[in-house]
């Protein structure tokens, strides 16, 4: 297919792989909330496209294997399509590596939607190389999704992580935004550690100062309530439950996914080095959490 206009789309990576699937089943679900048309794109250049396109292509000519890439991408719309929704979707297949595809195709979109694997992966990896690169370099807000399904309908609230950072207010703002569209609470989390990172018996050279446990939870209570004020002060349509979680930042955020429909965080928090694309927590977040994944730039 040809060019697409320039348009305000959630950009979905399609593979034929399970996962994929499932990111195009959540952007129709996200698209049905927001009126918003689905650009499912499929990359099918040499080494990056899915086998499925070799095995039903009849010859390895270049109009015979954008046939079969055709053929592939409308299947899986087909078969993920919510009959009863009034969503547009523009198919579009990309001659390109995928990483490069979606990075690129998403640079006039609202939102990009990947799965955490897909067919070209290790069986030990948690997340697809694709994945990774699309979650560091793409200029929007990327969706990691994986499974399972989620309960219908869903009243789980959407988690976001905050620190402080603008990075993590963007993402608290964002957040804000997918609950409200979702009529679901908003659960705003700060990790902090109640005790220091290290033994101090283990240095006995050295005589740290003392900690007071209340006064460094006091401390994260002024962060989360912060964060909370400056990311939330106008917003009155959203239910809003602002929680402290004792440890590190990347599995209490793990953590409490486990009852959320959505993570968000911000690309790179407080301490990072300033030439990294995707902060540890992020990358952990998404390698790592039970639900989808937002990162937000």
């Amino acid at each position: 297919m040809n060019g697409v206009e320039t348009t305000f789309d959630i950009v979905v990576g399609i593979d034929a792989s399970a996962d994929a699937e499932l990111a195009l089943r959540w952007a129709f679900a996200n698209a049905g909330l927001t009126g918003t048309r689905i650009r499912a794109v499929l990359a099918w250049g040499p080494g990056g496209r899915p086998r499925v396109v070799d095995d039903i292509s009849p010859s390895i000519g270049v109009d015979d294997l954008e046939h079969a890439a055709l053929q592939v991408l409308h299947d899986a719309v087909r078969r993920t399509h919510p009959g009863d929704l009034a969503v547009d979707v523009v198919e579009r297949t990309v001659y390109d590596a995928p990483s490069d595809a979606l990075v690129e195709e998403s640079r006039d979109a609202l939102m990009l939607v990947v799965g955490a694997r897909g067919l070209a992966r290790m069986r030990r990896m948690f997340v697809g190389s694709v994945t990774a690169r699309c979650a560091q370099e793409a200029p929007v807000p990327v969706v990691v999704v994986r499974g399972p399904a989620p309960p219908e309908p869903d009243g789980r609230p959407i988690l976001v992580g905050v620190d402080g950072s603008e990075s993590s207010l963007a993402a608290l703002r964002w957040a804000a935004l997918q609950a409200g569209l979702r009529r679901v609470p908003l659960r705003v989390a700060h990790c902090w550690l109640p005790e220091p990172p290290f033994d101090p018996a283990c240095l006995p050279a050295f005589d740290p100062p003392a900690f007071d446990e209340a006064v460094l939870e006091k401390a994260a209570r002024l962060t989360l309530d912060t964060a909370v004020e400056q990311g939330l002060a106008s917003r009155t349509d959203v239910a809003v439950e602002a929680v402290l979680v004792a440890g590190s930042a990347a599995h209490g955020l793990i953590v409490a996914a486990r009852s959320a429909q959505l993570l968000v965080v911000g690309a790179r928090g407080r301490g990072g080095f300033g030439g990294l694309l995707l902060g540890s927590v992020s990358h952990q977040v998404v390698t790592h959490a039970p639900c989808p994944v937002a990162v937000i730039r």
